[in-house]
């Protein structure tokens, strides 16, 4: 088995030994079970050189929109908290104008709701302690003058997953890191994933991100996206960190709801999910030239991050630091990378654009996979 991977070991390698990251982890499944879970290269080069280990806690970045914020939101609408096609304003006190007065949760989760991709709110309310920093960001982002008209197209928007995890944390009457804890992780035996861990996970070695300008220390354990920072680690659309088995776990589950083997609502331990509700989410949202789902994207049709080999039907999410998961429901596959490529700063990389692909398509090659 372990030959089928050589050009994926050999590419992780490469890619450490050339400087395109500090290290990375690997897992690739498929039918329910691992069967590729490697490290390579070193979690942390500043401020002494640490190894990567399988068991290195990452932080996931926008992963968080895909393994919370949208899992949350199919829960709200399976427990009839919340339908796809409600006002936003209906249920989120800081959404309001008319501009924005027939934006829906639906358009917030397939980024077609006219707000833009991105603003350093953060800047506005940095004096302010928690929180009043979290109170005060969210109703600015809820206030951002939109970018077009809702509806007409996509813009991927952390400004739209920081409104809908604020919609959401009003209709469940909790806080997103412990609603996740306790409506998707716990139920599925989940330890790593978590919100905020700090540098000593006990759930493994974090890797550290960037040597922060900003905060003028290295990030260890402490999200790296600046808006969640302000909202004390904890959004809609950043903030999560954790390990690649937790992950791999998830997308199994995910895979299992989603294929009905059990039942229609099954699969993910104590935690019931809906599995046309899985479809619907995991399905093409419709809007004109757009890749996204609601909450996932799919792969591209040429072009993809996501590699040539998975089928266009695949779901998955990247993660500005380093991260990505793809999943193949209809095969039950899933390739899981976490790395720290702003790590110990922030670079534009283009070899980092063309690794992705590259070891999302060793890994299916790896799998026998035939997308």
């Amino acid at each position: 088995m372990a030959a089928k991977f050589n050009t994926l070991t050999t590419t992780a390698a490469r890619a450490v030994q050339d400087g395109v990251v500090p290290g990375l982890v690997v897992l690739a499944g498929t039918a329910g079970e691992v069967v590729f879970h490697e490290a390579f290269g070193s979690r942390q080069i500043e401020p002494e050189v640490l190894p990567a280990t399988p068991a290195t806690v990452y932080d996931l970045a926008s992963l968080t929109k895909a393994l919370v914020t949208s899992l949350l939101a199919l829960r709200a609408v399976q427990d009839g908290r919340i339908s796809l096609d409600d006002r936003v304003a209906t249920h989120s006190p800081h959404f309001r104008g008319a501009d924005r007065a027939q934006v829906t949760i639906r358009q917030l989760l397939c980024h077609a709701s006219g707000l833009p991709a991105h603003a350093d709110l953060w800047k506005s309310v940095a004096t302010a302690g928690p929180p009043g920093a979290r109170d005060s960001l969210l109703a600015l982002a809820a206030a951002t003058p939109l970018a077009y008209l809702p509806g007409t197209r996509s813009l991927y928007s952390d400004l739209g997953f920081i409104v809908l995890g604020d919609l959401l944390e009003q209709v469940f009457g909790d806080r997103l890191d412990r609603l996740a804890t306790r409506e998707i992780f716990a139920p599925l035996g989940l330890s790593s994933l978590s919100f905020a861990p700090g540098p000593h996970s006990p759930a493994g070695p974090v890797a550290p991100t960037e040597r922060c300008p900003a905060r003028g220390r290295l990030l260890a354990g402490e999200v790296h996206d600046l808006n969640a920072w302000a909202m004390g680690g904890v959004a809609g659309h950043a903030g999560l960190f954790g390990h690649a088995a937790d992950i791999g776990t998830l997308c199994a589950a995910l895979c299992r709801v989603w294929r009905g083997d059990g039942g229609n609502a099954t699969g993910m331990g104590a935690l019931a999910l809906d599995r046309d509700l899985v479809r619907t989410f995991w399905s093409p949202c419709g809007v004109a030239g757009s890749t996204w789902r609601l909450g996932w994207d799919g792969p591209a049709a040429s072009g993809s991050l996501a590699g040539e080999r998975i089928a266009r039907a695949a779901v998955g999410h990247l993660g500005f630091t380093g991260t990505s998961l793809w999943i193949d429901p209809a095969r039950a596959v899933f390739v899981v990378v976490l790395s720290n490529r702003v790590h110990p700063a922030v670079r534009d990389d283009a070899r980092f654009r063309s690794l992705r692909p590259a070891l999302n398509d060793a890994a299916l090659d790896g799998l026998g996979y035939a997308g």
